[in-house]
This record gives structure tokens, sequence and C-alpha cells, in this order.
């Protein structure tokens, strides 16, 4: 699982970096430290089980309101790193249903 809350990125409860520079370039760019963590994840898990498929699955979670171009940049940090099956999960602010 991987979350972005306001400019903090947790994987699985654990900080994994920050949005900041993504934010200050405005523009979508690798995630350095997201991109240790995971890779790091996917050689423990090929060391653990030889011979298996790392099949690169991760949820990406975020707030309805995380800018698009940090969303991308998660995504496609994720996908460098081994995970290239991502799914989404947005979140409301609140907890609650939009109302409309």
């Amino acid at each position: 699982m991987i979350a972005v809350a306001g400019q903090m990125i947790l994987v699985d409860g654990i900080p994994a970096g920050t949005t900041r520079p993504v934010k200050e370039a405005n523009r979508m760019q690798k995630l350095d430290e997201l991109f240790n963590l995971l890779k790091g994840r996917r050689e423990v898990y090929k060391q653990i089980n030889p011979g298996k498929e790392f099949h690169g699955i991760a949820i990406l979670q975020v707030d309805r309101e995380v800018e698009a171009v940090i969303v991308k940049s998660v995504f496609q940090t994720a996908a460098l790193a081994g995970y290239p099956n991502v799914s989404f999960m947005v979140k409301n602010r609140g907890g609650g249903k939009k109302k409309g």
C-alpha cells in the first residue's frame, strides 16, 4: 500500500519520502526515496522466493485533492521499481460521501 497523505508518501505506514520535489518543479519525476524502498522490497522478495515470479502489485491510496502530476509521479516511480500493477483507491477528505 502506497499512501500519499499531504506531502508525505508512506509504504505500509513507513515514511518513503515527500511529494515536495514534484510540487516545486510542477512536473512528473522519479521519487528516489520511494523508488529505493520499493526496489529493496522487491529484491528481498526475490531472495526469499527464488525462482518465483514477482508480480509487482501495489495499491495507491490518495486523497481526492492530490494533484495529477503527483499521482503520475508516484505511479511512474512504482513502475520503475518493478511494480507495474498499481490499483488506485481515492479517499474523500473527512471520510464522507460527496453530496451532489
